[in-house]
């Protein structure tokens, strides 16, 4: 292998001092004069879907020692948000993504490395690798954690938002039977990995594949099959070849990859939070100019919706798996796919097809529809747009939402008063709820809003009531959910505007989002609005608070220019 970056600080005289420190923990002098790849494992004993990477961990090390490295194996955060549903402390959530850049960005550039394999698979620890990707740009591999095995209650298969709706939506309401609740508390999360639904972990695992930074099937294996540690291995010797090829990460992640990336999700009818990241990703890229919501609106416009996969569709993760993976979505896409992009197995796209098509196991289901018989015609996510959100929002654009609606604002500024009137049952059938001031800067750190709309899922409430925020739905979420409006309240979007008993307009297939008030009336809110008073917020939150971008943005914490 030619000259790595580390070689010379770690070679000759010179380089004692460095190697002294790692013979302290065993490490010998042929082990150093080989290239040093960090190895990163978001392992943690709080998570499904990082319990079981320390294995795959071993596995990577196993093929970087293989291929000719050094690796050395540290521990970054991972989180899973689950016990802060509905909670304030779901406000950490989003935030969780940035530190965990800001750490693997800190430990590298201390440390000093040739190249990275990230073990990572829930929901902001993915976009959160690729952001320090992005910003190290160095060789690096990211190897996702994969999707646990469905699991099975009273002869249905179930996953944990059937058992969110029941616990948020009819327990409160005396609906809910207690040995139906246990039952599926036992049944929901047979085994490690992450929920098997389309949820953000999920829909993140396939698009860092469909960016070109994980290896082919990467997304979709099961967390517990053998597949997975041959994935891990492959990736250990994958970072090798990238080295020796100088091939870094944003030569891979260039703007062909994330429009492929986009299209993928609109393709998968992936979460509204994935949106947020390739945002924030291209802001990370310096692609902002040519990587926006209008992007975001065309792509939708253009890309039929072909995955099969819950929560709006039928099937399971592991049944996309079966049905090929994203290789085979891939080719199903072909036509609208840059197939020039590249990967880090080092082929084009367009390579992979050729090599990956024809790979549906035996007896798969029909997860993947072709573009003549699509899941929508447009995108799985819509940018709505209007005096409500004059920059834009997101909304999910599947069969289970309600296409048009028109009703009367309840306003409530946190989750957990909306949530305290679903409970009373003070929302009227009709009627369209208002979250605010908890967007970026609001909450702050912009909570996943998931809660609300799964009791309205749970109440029977799915068609007849909407909700309008600029906070975050987790792509578990089901009905008729607006979100990301930006600009957001706090900053003074027109959502800070909103009255009780003003009617809101809801037009999927207009892409709009409308208060029908004057202009006359809302120049004048507008010019009487003042921001609530917000207690001071300690840490992340209140670094959150004062310098976090907009979600058009990306909504990263990086400077006080995000307003």
């Amino acid at each position: 292998m030619k000259g790595w970056k580390t070689k010379k600080y770690f070679s000759g005289l010179s380089g004692a001092h460095r190697r002294a420190a790692y013979r302290g923990m065993g490490y010998t002098s042929d082990d150093l004069n080989r290239p040093l790849v960090a190895v990163i494992n978001t392992w943690s004993e709080i998570c499904p879907g990082h319990f079981h990477l320390n294995q795959l961990a071993k596995s990577v090390k196993d093929g970087i020692w293989k291929a000719g490295g050094c690796p050395f194996e540290f521990t970054t955060i991972s989180q899973c948000a689950t016990p802060s549903l509905g909670e304030p402390s779901m406000r950490y959530d989003l935030p969780a993504r940035d530190l965990l850049a800001f750490d693997i960005e800190t430990i590298v550039e201390t440390q000093m490395f040739d190249g990275m394999v990230i073990l990572v698979t829930c929901d902001k620890t993915i976009p959160g690798a690729l952001l320090a990707a992005a910003r190290l740009d160095l060789p690096t591999v990211v190897c996702p954690g994969g999707c646990m095995e469905v699991g099975c209650f009273e002869g249905e298969e179930v996953s944990l938002s059937d058992l969110d709706e029941r616990v948020f939506g009819k327990l409160p309401l005396g609906k809910a039977r207690p040995e139906e609740i246990l039952g599926m508390e036992e049944a929901v999360c047979p085994t490690v990995g992450a929920c098997p639904i389309m949820g953000t972990a999920n829909t993140m695992q396939c698009l860092a594949e469909a960016v070109g930074m994980a290896l082919p099937f990467a997304g979709t294996a099961l967390a517990t099959s053998s597949e997975r540690l041959w994935i891990a291995k492959r990736s250990g010797e994958a970072i090798m070849k990238l080295i020796e090829r100088n091939l870094s990460a944003r030569k891979v992640m260039r703007e062909p990859s994330i429009r492929n990336m986009l299209k993928v999700c609109m393709a998968l009818g992936g979460s509204t939070n994935a949106i947020l990241h390739i945002l924030a990703l291209a802001q990370e890229l310096n692609l902002e100019k040519k990587i926006t919501l209008d992007t975001v609106d065309e792509t939708s416009r253009k890309t039929p919706c072909i995955a099969d996969v819950k929560p709006t569709g039928k099937y399971y993760l592991p049944d996309l798996h079966d049905a090929g993976g994203i290789p085979a979505l891939f080719n199903a896409m072909r036509d609208q796919l840059d197939l020039s992009a590249i990967t880090v197995t080092g082929k084009k796209i367009g390579e992979m097809i050729r090599e990956h098509r024809g790979l549906s196991r035996k007896g798969a289901k029909p997860v993947i529809r072709t573009r003549k018989d699509p899941i929508s015609k447009t995108g799985g996510i819509a940018v709505l747009k209007g005096n409500l959100a004059p920059i834009g929002s997101l909304a999910r654009m599947l069969d289970n939402t309600i296409p048009e609606h028109s009703g009367p604002a309840f306003c409530f500024p946190s989750q957990e008063k909306a949530l305290e009137a679903l409970n009373r049952r003070v929302v009227k059938p009709g009627s369209v709820i208002v979250v605010r001031y908890a967007g970026p800067r609001g909450a702050p750190g912009m909570p996943d809003i998931y809660a609300v709309l799964a009791t309205i899922v749970g109440r029977g409430l799915e068609g007849k009531v909407a909700v309008v925020t600029d906070g975050r739905f987790s792509g578990f979420a089901r009905g008729l959910g607006v979100c990301q409006v930006s600009p957001e309240a706090m900053v003074g979007g027109p959502l800070a505007w909103v009255k009780d008993g003003d009617i809101i307009e809801i037009s999927l297939s207009k892409r709009s989002l409308n208060l029908k008030v004057s202009e006359q009336e809302l120049k004048r809110r507008k010019e009487t609005w003042r921001p609530p008073k917000m207690k001071r917020e300690k840490g992340i939150l209140g670094l959150y608070a004062t310098n976090a971008e907009q979600a058009y943005q990306g909504a990263r914490l990086c400077g006080s220019q995000g307003s």
